[in-house]
């Protein structure tokens, strides 16, 4: 008897996972893995631009028009201030002077010699479903010998 109790008990308790696995939302512990492109590919920390622009791309199961534009950081600490969707990706652009304060800091900690780094870029769709990729770019010191 003992032996039947248990067996219906594993049962449903294995039963019940599945259940819960199959309707848990896709967006709960899932990340979208996209794709990056970060330009300038070179970036002098001295540079005059206004903007660190990145394009983004999703998997073909997935629309570019369903992600959530404010929730997009560069490095978990910037947010895009200006995008739009350009032959099937998303330009994003963010704010030079910033993320060059923040790179500077990156130099520093690489010896203020010209190298490479990488960057990621994190968002949202506007399900709640979580995407994320990098891109590695080479920052120079512009005074470097």
């Amino acid at each position: 008897m003992r032996v039947k109790l248990a067996t219906v008990i594993l049962g449903s308790s294995v039963l019940a996972l599945i259940v819960l696995q199959i309707t848990s939302p896709l967006g709960k512990g899932f990340v979208i893995n996209a794709t990056v492109d970060i330009k300038p590919d070179t970036l002098n920390l001295n540079m005059r631009g206004k903007w660190i622009t990145v394009y983004i791309g999703l998997p073909e199961d997935y629309n570019l028009t369903d992600i959530d534009k404010s929730t997009i950081l560069l490095e978990g600490l910037f947010k895009a201030e200006w995008s739009r969707i350009e032959d099937g990706t998303l330009m994003v652009k963010f704010d030079a002077s910033s993320v060059i304060d923040y790179l500077w800091d990156q130099l520093y900690h690489m010896g203020g010699k010209r190298g490479p780094i990488e960057l990621r870029v994190a968002g949202q769709l506007v399900d709640g479903t979580e995407f994320s990729g990098s891109d590695t770019i080479t920052i120079m010191n512009p005074i470097e010998n």
